[in-house]
């Protein structure tokens, strides 16, 4: 049979990916912890930042000049449609609440999709100094670590990080704590450093845009792990996200579904 896998990405797109994702991190970090940080609340009464809408404007500046014909969907401004059937995702101030109140699980996040499907994704924690970064076929790499997902299969003791329990329907955190799982706060673009590096079994956010969790898919495949949402589609517009290791997936859904 032919080998009918999707191309691997190309190791000087990712390079440049990750070129962008690291000076966006830089630029965020001028504006973390600053005493002359500007809050305002968009329509949909989230938060944002000068620095969102900046760090988000010099993204789609780096990828016109290198990738003009390629596509953006940006969390800041309008969708740009793109001619080479490549379109990138990005966050770049992911957990914007975090980041105006100094709490360190915000990080940048840049993805790329293709014709095929999920192509690269990055996330970048400047304060801690961590990018985490995958290519389609190029695995998942954590500074010079390999990134591999969680490969637990014991429900009980499993360690679940998720940004916020507030959108979870009732009964879920109840389920979780009596299946022996421990829910933990560790969420943002680091809950997803985490899942796709093993040092979380779990990650879970009830209530998701497709920029908030875009670099998960080929992070969590390239780590071994999984990308799954609760309607199974495993869509980026589904609203929710699970990131865990194959022996969990089945049951945590159960969970997670009730």
């Amino acid at each position: 049979m032919p080998d009918v896998s999707p191309p691997a990405c190309d190791q000087g797109l990712l390079a440049r990916a990750l070129a962008l994702a690291d000076e966006a991190a830089e630029q965020a970090m001028a504006g973390f912890r600053s005493l002359d940080l500007t809050i305002e609340r968009k329509a949909d009464g989230t938060a944002v930042t000068s620095f969102d809408r900046a760090v988000e404007r010099s993204l789609r500046e780096g990828i016109a000049s290198s990738f003009p014909d390629d596509g953006v969907l940006g969390e800041e401004e309008d969708e740009v449609t793109g001619t080479s059937g490549r379109r990138w995702i990005l966050d770049p101030i992911d957990g914007t609440d975090p980041f105006s109140r100094g709490v360190v699980t915000w990080g940048a996040l840049v993805a790329c999709e293709d014709q095929h499907g999920p192509l690269l994704g990055i996330t970048a924690c400047p304060w801690v100094g961590e990018v985490v970064a995958a290519g389609r076929g190029l695995g998942c790499h954590w500074g010079d670590r390999v990134g591999r997902a969680s490969g637990r299969r014991e429900v009980a003791g499993a360690l679940l990080a998720t940004s916020g329990t507030e959108h979870w329907e009732p009964g879920t955190l109840d389920r979780l704590e009596a299946a022996g799982v421990k829910v933990r706060t560790w969420g943002n673009a680091y809950g997803l450093s985490l899942a796709a590096t093993g040092r979380v079994d779990a990650f879970f956010d009830a209530r998701v845009h497709p920029w908030d969790v875009a670099p998960a898919p080929v992070l969590m495949a390239e780590a071994g792990g999984c990308f799954t949402t609760l309607d199974g589609s495993g869509s980026l517009v589904a609203g929710d996200a699970l990131l865990c290791g194959p022996p969990l997936l089945d049951p945590l859904l159960a969970l997670l579904r009730g």
